[in-house]
């Protein structure tokens, strides 16, 4: 055997280990994201998977793509501990509530990938809701029924491992989501976005969304019409956290969290204005039966 033939088998053998090596780092992955729910799940009521006081909780993403750097993740969660040392001024004035009352408030947020021509066509790709203390309730992959054209990782924060490893359907995450918020007072940002991409409603009277809250909206131009802020804005302003960071991918568990902090704030001033316009649009429709 010449060199060049031993040459041409060293480089077989190398492809072979890749090529064996690849379905373990999928189990592995795998393994990584089931256990840090399960640990987030079995969480009892004060705790959490991740460091947390109070009033906000650490942001971190679970996205298998995110646990599979351990150094990084690990350095990010100690710089978000630090962050959250600091109570904002305007949280320590929080209104207590129950745990009963706790418990009627979900939020929600997604993430999407591009399937299509070029992407351009939304698809729910992941899906996460978190209790009022933050704490995650669910957070699934979503498989695909088309193929995904564009991942979106580097706003979405979702890999073609991720999408590869999800077990459940879209119509599977329909019905567990619905059985979730069903009769819960539903909380996000822009949530008409993902309630339509997930192809469900909730009622008016039960949903909080952070984007359309007028105290949280901005003046855009001379003619007074109000236009929502972005997430990441209201997140860093009101509850003086950083979220959505300039080149890392969002991340649903945090959005969510973000969104449930803010109505927090604002809790008892909200729900006024929420008994306003419940009982004005009773009294409406009381007057044409």
């Amino acid at each position: 055997m010449d060199i060049s033939d031993a040459s041409k088998i060293n480089i077989i053998e190398i492809e072979v280990a890749e090529l064996e090596m690849e379905p373990k780092k999928r189990r592995r992955r795998r393994r990584r994201r089931t256990r840090s729910k399960t640990i987030s799940a079995s969480s009892p009521v004060g705790e959490s998977s991740v460091a947390c006081d109070d009033s906000t909780c650490a942001t971190v993403s679970l996205s298998s793509d995110d646990l599979s750097t351990g150094t990084t993740q690990n350095q990010r969660r100690k710089n978000s501990q630090k962050k959250k040392t600091k109570i904002p001024q305007n949280r320590k004035n929080e209104q207590e509530v129950s745990v009963e009352e706790q418990s009627k408030y979900i939020a929600l947020d997604c993430e999407m990938v591009g399937v299509g021509h070029q992407g351009k066509q939304s698809s729910v790709a992941r899906i996460t809701l978190v209790d009022w203390n933050g704490r995650i309730v669910w957070d699934e992959f979503v498989q695909q029924e088309q193929e995904v054209t564009d991942y979106r990782t580097f706003v979405s924060g979702v890999t073609q491992l991720d999408v590869e490893d999800a077990t459940l359907t879209l119509q599977e995450c329909q019905n567990h989501v619905k059985k979730i918020i069903t009769g819960k007072i539903l909380v996000g940002h822009a949530l008409k976005n993902d309630l339509r991409a997930l192809g469900l409603t909730h009622p008016w009277e039960a949903t909080r969304d952070t984007a359309k809250y007028e105290p949280f909206m901005q003046i855009r131009f001379d003619d007074k019409i109000l236009w929502p802020r972005k997430l990441k804005h209201l997140a860093l302003e009101k509850l003086e956290r950083e979220i959505q960071r300039k080149g890392e991918p969002h991340s649903a568990y945090e959005d969510a969290a973000a969104a449930m902090d803010l109505y927090r704030l604002v809790r008892t001033k909200w729900e006024k204005v929420m008994d306003y316009k419940i009982k004005k649009t009773n009294e409406i429709e009381s007057r044409h039966i």
